[in-house]
């Protein structure tokens, strides 16, 4: 199979995350040394070419003095090398390799102990993509040449705490803005101490940070100087990461348990070599910084554009684990800028760039008009965040990879049928027509979900006074009680989650009563609601995903991930690998892959000739200032598209 190619329209790279818009045009020999001659293209950065070329910046700069000024799309650069002009050792000896099924460059390289622009140099073939039972001529290194390269690494291993420090300033790491149940966190990296700066979110505890970073906690309370296990939000932690987690590791294979084959859809006829498109809002207009090519301590990025970049980040890596799969496909992601004209201008009405799958966009008025492109051209296209069902409906060409807010209650009140029938269920009525509509809902797909003759049917009632008194009379002390509330309006939510507090404080008895709060995903976003009640009442939501750290494959992908880009992943780059990894291979290799990191996939049609909507739902909980993962539910039943309302 040939090797994956993927060609970025545009990208920017933060922290370690280099450019890969390069241009090198021939090599030259200057004062008896040797240069590398690059263009620049739009996208370049110092610090990119820095990793590119394995040159420090300094040392760019101090050959090219007006690139401190900045970079300039077509100005030359001459890249310092550690080779002399002339080589002193030229090969005369090769060995010859056979392809193996899944094979890469870069795994040859590595078992030859070569590079991959040494295989490249006498199999030029080889960098348009690999086939099996190729021949491949391998140089042999001498040891003369293999100490020689020992001595270079622990040469450059040794660079100065001043070209270090002026490296770390070139790097920031930012995660993208809230949407959805993706959290902020902002962090800074310290690749020669390898120190994450993290800030105290709300709601963590040390040991949530713990687990996520691995560290133990006594580690942290010892590095922090701190007195106790307390900490509040806005407080900075320094956490040392273990050097061997971001050495470079080899991106390890799919876990066979994950992947079945089945077969395909045909909404993607088979191809030899597929054409798939990202459409992201890189937005690299409004970052005039990036474009300068030089960051600063006071570099700043637009929400959109750090949401993109984490995303495609954790793409690229699914990218990696698909083209061991035997994916041949060409990749490009491409900036919509955010607006509809930039998209029509690579969405042309007759598919003239023959693209087979569509992933993105991410505004819904550009979406729609994929979407409709979509179905008039055939190729699928795939949400990646949520979007109204009504764009579902009449066009089998839509995949939709975030449940909406009606399947998410579906889940709920699913899980609540199946466990929890025989308990006291009470459900608050709505305080307007479109939660009373949510209400209803919620009843009639529990009461077709209950079984067996315990069953009791669900308690409506108001949610009545600020006292509590009437709440009150709903709960029973010697039962399990679950109180739901769907509403979003912050001022209506923060009055349930108050006068249920007043109910279970207003005697002894009810204060003793296991009373559960259940609402809505979004309640997370609300600063205003406490984490006390939260975990009082062992606060119960339907979520889109769940992330848990302590996962082996969790971990494992955040140490390649480290390695690959020196930073952690967002969790918007986890929901990028996911996405990529899980839909590719299912439309375009038809294996099924539905566990992800962090998001389920449980796409099925919402009807007939209607798209594809992710139905996975995370039943989850806090208890302890952790968010506890109960269960996933799955709805297969075939909704009526406009019944749905839009949601």
């Amino acid at each position: 199979m040939g090797v994956m190619r993927i060609f970025i329209a545009l990208i920017i790279f933060l922290g370690s995350f280099g450019s890969v818009f390069s241009q090198e045009l021939k090599k030259e020999t200057r004062d008896g040394k040797l240069f590398v001659v690059h263009a620049v293209e739009a996208g370049n950065t110092l610090y990119g070419l820095h990793v590119k070329y394995a040159v420090s910046i300094e040392d760019i700069i101090k050959e090219n003095p007006t690139a401190k000024d900045g970079l300039q799309i077509g100005q030359i650069l001459y890249i310092p090398t550690n080779e002399d002009a002339v080589k002193s050792n030229p090969v005369d000896e090769f060995v010859v390799h056979v392809v193996k099924r899944k094979e890469t460059l870069y795994g040859i390289s590595r078992e030859y102990g070569v590079t991959v622009a040494d295989i490249i140099e006498y199999n030029p073939d080889a960098e348009q993509g690999l086939d099996i039972k190729q021949e491949l001529k391998i140089p042999v290194v001498s040891n003369k040449q293999e100490n020689q390269k020992l001595v270079d690494q622990s040469n450059q291993a040794e660079t100065s705490k001043e070209e270090i420090s002026k490296d770390e300033n070139e790097f920031k790491a930012h995660n993208p803005f809230k949407n959805d149940s993706v959290t902020v966190v902002d962090y800074k990296v310290d690749f020669k101490d390898s120190i994450v700066n993290y800030e105290v979110q709300k709601g963590e505890t040390l040991y949530s940070i713990s687990r996520r970073f691995m560290v133990p906690v006594e580690t942290l309370v010892e590095q922090n100087n701190l007195e106790g296990s307390a900490i509040k939000p806005g407080q900075m932690l320094k956490i040392r990461l273990k050097k061997e987690r971001i050495e470079e590791v080899e991106v390890r294979e799919l876990a066979e348990s994950n992947i079945s084959k089945r077969s395909n859809d045909k909404l993607v006829k088979v191809k030899d070599k597929y054409k798939v498109l990202v459409v992201l809002p890189m937005k690299i207009n409004e970052n005039s910084e990036v474009l300068s090519g030089v960051y600063t301590e006071k570099t700043t990025l637009s929400s959109l554009t750090k949401l993109s970049v984490d995303f495609l980040m954790g793409a690229q890596m699914a990218l990696d684990s698909l083209e061991k799969l035997g994916l041949n496909a060409d990749v490009e992601f491409y900036d919509s800028e955010g607006r509809l004209n930039k998209l029509k201008e690579k969405l042309d009405s007759k598919n003239g760039n023959n693209i087979d799958l569509v992933i993105g966009p991410l505004y819904p008025n550009l979406f729609e008009y994929a979407a409709d492109w979509g179905k008039t051209n055939q190729v699928p296209v795939i949400a990646v965040t949520k979007i109204p069902t009504q764009i579902l409906e009449q066009n089998p060409y839509v995949f939709s990879m975030v449940p909406s807010d009606l399947t998410l209650m579906s889940g709920m009140a699913r899980y609540l049928a199946k466990h929890h029938s025989s308990d006291n269920i009470v459900l608050i009525k709505g305080e307007n027509a479109q939660v009373n509509e949510r209400v209803s809902y919620f009843v009639d797909v529990y009461n077709r979900n209950i079984v067996g003759d315990s069953a009791r049917s669900i308690r409506l009632t108001d949610l009545g006074t600020a006292s509590g008194r009437s709440l009150m009379n709903a709960i029973q002390p010697d039962e399990r009680n679950f109180i739901i509330c769907l509403s979003e309006e912050v001022q209506q939510v923060m009055k349930f989650v108050n006068t249920l507090n007043e109910a279970k404080n207003y005697s002894p008895t009810y204060g003793k009563a296991d009373v559960t709060m259940v609402g809505l995903q979004s309640w997370l976003d609300i600063s205003a609601l406490n984490s006390y009640y939260k975990n009082r009442f062992e606060f119960h939501y339907a979520g889109t995903n769940h992330l848990d750290y302590e996962d082996i494959n969790v971990k494992n992908f955040i140490i390649d991930f480290r390695a690959e880009y020196g930073s952690d992943p967002s969790k918007y780059a986890f929901h990028g690998f996911d996405v990529v990894l899980s839909q590719c291979a299912s439309l375009l290799l038809g294996y099924d892959r539905d566990n992800g990191l962090m998001d389920y996939f449980s796409v099925s049609p919402l009807g007939m000739n209607h798209g594809r909507e992710n139905s996975s739902v995370f039943i989850s909980k806090q208890k302890d200032f952790e968010i506890l993962m109960l269960g996933i539910i799955s709805n297969h039943n075939q909704f009526n598209v406009q019944q749905r309302g839009g949601n």
